[in-house]
């Protein structure tokens, strides 16, 4: 799925005299579909040695004379020219918290020409509380016994510890909310905060809250790792945990505030 949305991005973006920059290019897939949709130039970077696998897929794909490679931080680098559009795969789990927001505002600066553009273009971030026995586990397997007792005080870390997670759409407690539109490219403050207030749609268990993402790549092409999706990407949600799950009836107000220092990949959550 991932795949196919960026391809119906690109060749509906890209032109002939276009230089593109795969930002975090890993096996340089993106920059690659730029290149067979018909860019003058790729330009590829990632700080891993991954790129000696872009180098040589680039290469055996016949496109070594069109496409340039740097191993480096990209916060580091000085590219050789402007180029017209940015594409990065930087999209974590619940959107923002793989260094995308950082990422993409340096890029626009430093390496954008005036009038380019940059793919993803913009990122939703939804939440919604969820009860899910898997997840309660995840907290609650420190005190059940199946540890030695002197281990239990893991319990409390465990709880204020985001998880990667597959919950079911059937253990959300209501409706998502949108916390925040993020647009790429634009500077963030390095500290962010948002709240939301749920009302429980039924009686249940509250074990915390999930996180996901709703990408809008470009115009009307989206991505979205939201539980029970159509034509999802095969990605996890974010799950926030609560120390202890906590009854819910029908009708009930849950107050969450999420706090964000994304240079950082740090993330603190309050229910009430």
């Amino acid at each position: 799925v991932k795949v196919q949305r960026y391809r119906d991005a690109i060749v509906r973006i890209i032109c002939p005299d276009h230089v593109v920059l795969d930002l975090g290019c890993g096996s340089g897939l993106l920059g690659l579909l730029a290149l067979r949709a018909g860019a003058q130039k790729a330009i590829f970077v990632d700080e891993g040695a991954v790129i000696e696998v872009a180098r040589r897929t680039v290469s055996e794909a016949g496109f070594a004379d069109r496409a340039e490679f740097f191993q480096a931080n990209s916060f580091e680098l000085s590219l050789p020219e402007p180029v017209d559009v940015v594409v990065c795969d930087h999209v974590g789990y619940f959107g923002f918290d793989y260094g995308v927001l950082a990422l993409l505002a340096d890029a626009k600066q430093r390496f954008l020409k005036p009038s380019g553009i940059i793919v993803p273009s913009a990122i939703d971030v939804l939440l919604a509380p969820v009860e899910s026995e898997p997840c309660r586990n995840l907290v609650a397997r420190w005190r059940d016994g199946s540890v030695p007792e002197d281990f239990d005080w893991l319990g409390n870390a465990a709880a204020n510890t985001r998880r990667a997670v597959e919950i079911e759409p059937k253990g959300l407690l209501s409706e998502a909310f949108v916390l925040a539109t993020l647009r790429l490219g634009e500077e963030a403050d390095p500290y962010l905060s948002w709240s939301a207030e749920f009302r429980c749609a039924r009686d249940g268990t509250l074990d915390g809250v999930v996180g996901w993402f709703d990408c809008k790549l470009i115009d009307d092409i989206r991505m979205t790792n939201e539980p029970g999706a159509a034509e999802r990407l095969d990605r996890p949600q974010a799950f926030l945990p609560l120390e202890r799950p906590v009854s819910v009836s029908e009708g009930e107000a849950i107050r969450v505030t999420v706090m964000v220092r994304h240079l950082d990949n740090v993330i603190g959550w309050v229910v009430e």
